[in-house]
């Protein structure tokens, strides 16, 4: 059930539709009647649809900074376990749960891995 959260949070819908368009896009392309063309047309512009209104809720202060608030409690963790823990040696941190440390590794994965679609795609907004 985390995993299917923070797949949430991490951008997972976007995933989840570029996956079905990407089957959608070969369905059409394997039709052989027209009516299955339509049917994979019809199915792609249903996908775009979801897709634009995903980007678009990323305009709204409101739903854009969602994701920078649940990041922001594990940024501070590292840079407090990085600065004050390693490198002026003034304390030590207690270690995440398993279950935190995997929403952080998902977390910071999903920052990182999104960077190269924000530059490919600037006019989508992501």
């Amino acid at each position: 059930m985390i995993a299917q959260i923070t797949g949430w949070v991490a951008g997972g819908a976007l995933d989840r539709i570029g996956r079905h368009l990407k089957d959608a896009y070969l369905a059409k392309k394997q039709a052989e009647s027209d009516e299955q063309k339509l049917e994979a047309d019809l199915r792609i512009r249903q996908l775009e649809a979801q897709q634009k209104l995903l980007i678009a809720e990323q305009g709204r202060a409101l739903t854009r900074w969602i994701r920078p608030a649940i990041a922001f409690p594990f940024v501070a963790y590292l840079w407090k376990v990085v600065l004050w823990d390693k490198v002026f040696g003034w304390g030590s941190t207690d270690p995440l749960s398993s279950e935190l440390g995997e929403i952080m590794m998902v977390m910071i994965g999903a920052y990182f891995l999104m960077r190269p679609f924000e530059r490919f795609f600037p006019k989508l907004g992501l």
